[in-house]
């Protein structure tokens, strides 16, 4: 039924030009117009090139300004046209027309939406073996689709080799690289890194100080506390949601108030080399349509605020408020990680923290890595595409980026 429906959709059933435009009705009984500039463009003969590779031909000050597509034998697999007045010759697949259709109702059809989640998921947790991740492409996208639904997964049967930790790394993406590295949260004897006390730590995003926030954390846990030292996990957009029914002023607040972000690090558990870090941008990210797109609050990070003065108060009743829904025990989850557990979850989107815990012998050893968001979802887009050997239409959400 559902390969009915498909096949339905992309069936031209008839395409016809109706001012200027190329209109098309599909199969599924939906229909879809293209404006003649935009389809110009997009034209990925020989010549005009495509942005697929970025080697193209085709420049927008040479295309005339008064072009009119006319039908060439056509079908119900694709479309060609014939442009006037240069006589330039285009043909268009319907899968691809039909992929990149830009009304409301396609544009919200491709858009990905995340499953929202509280504390409730304990029971039924997302979590993948390793060794079938890696020797299984269905099991692999599987994983990283539930990072993108839910914010995270679990992975269990890890290695507990600190040399054998780029295998799950280099299944999320390339690393990111920051003066962190791959960075072994353990007990140390001089501690510049919160990560490395052994103090309860409540839920927050890392590296809210950067510009460009971290993407995907990828944590691998090689020795586990045995008194303490539990995971916790906070889906921020159910808590950003949660925000915005309650308070929506404040919430529309986070949204547009620049909150400071400041990280000096003198190098003593990094790579020897100091840095300073600032950045000013709202906690929570909007995209295009309004919706949530990404969180970025950390308590322990926040710098004096470098607001108009009309705004210091309104904005502490806002991050109180936020802080008051993050912090509220039925949104938490916590998770005991043994040796060989790991843990990915999306920095823009998930809080995570720690449960205190002993200090002891052997100390507990946790590394933590990063992948960039675009990284990770071009992970996702290859191994689409070599499962099931068609373009993916689906718009992936971007985080904290514009």
């Amino acid at each position: 039924m559902v390969m009915a429906e498909q096949s339905a959709m992309y069936e031209i059933v008839n395409a016809s030009i109706d001012d200027s435009q190329l209109t098309i009705t599909w199969g599924d009984g939906n229909h879809s117009s293209y404006h003649p500039l935009w389809l110009r463009h997009q034209c990925e003969c020989k010549v005009c090139g495509t942005p697929i590779d970025a080697v193209r031909g085709i420049r927008l000050l040479d295309i005339p300004p008064n072009i009119e597509p006319e039908l060439r034998n056509n079908s119900n697999t694709d479309v060609h046209v014939q442009w006037m007045p240069d006589k330039h010759r285009s043909v268009y697949s319907a899968r691809w027309l039909r992929n990149h259709c830009y009304s409301d109702q396609e544009r919200a059809r491709r858009k990905h939406l995340p499953t929202l989640w509280d504390g409730s998921i304990v029971d039924s947790l997302p979590t993948f073996d390793f060794n079938q991740v890696e020797i299984d492409q269905a099991e692999h996208l599987a994983m990283l689709e539930s990072v993108r639904d839910y914010g995270f997964c679990q992975v269990i049967n890890l290695p507990t080799e600190p040399g054998q930790s780029h295998r799950l790394i280099e299944l999320i993406g390339t690393q990111r690289q920051t003066h962190f590295s791959t960075y072994n949260l353990s007990r140390k004897s001089s501690v510049d890194n919160v990560g490395d006390i052994t103090s309860k730590l409540l839920p927050h995003v890392d590296e809210t100080y950067r510009l460009s926030c971290i993407g995907v954390t990828v944590f691998q846990v090689l020795q586990p506390s045995s008194n303490g030292g539990d995971s916790t996990l906070v889906d921020g957009f159910q808590a950003a949601y949660q925000m915005q029914k309650k308070w929506p002023e404040d919430f529309d607040l986070l949204t547009r108030v620049p909150i400071a972000a400041e990280r000096l690090d003198l190098g003593a558990n990094t790579d020897g080399q100091s840095r300073w870090y600032k950045a000013r941008m709202p906690i929570i990210k909007l995209d295009s349509d309004n919706d949530i797109s990404g969180v970025r609050i950390n308590e322990r990070q926040i710098a004096p605020l470098d607001i108009p003065a009309d705004l210091i108060e309104p904005c502490y009743r806002a991050l109180m408020r936020m802080f008051e829904i993050l912090y509220d025990p039925k949104l938490i989850i916590t998770l005991k990680l043994k040796a060989g557990d790991g843990l990915l979850f999306n920095n823009q989107r998930i809080l995570h923290g720690r449960t205190e815990f002993d200090a002891e012998e052997p100390a507990r050893s946790v590394l933590t890595s990063s992948v960039d968001l675009d990284d990770f979802h071009s992970t996702m887009r290859i191994l689409h595409r070599m499962l099931d050997a068609e373009d993916s239409p689906m718009a992936f959400n971007q985080g904290m980026a514009v």
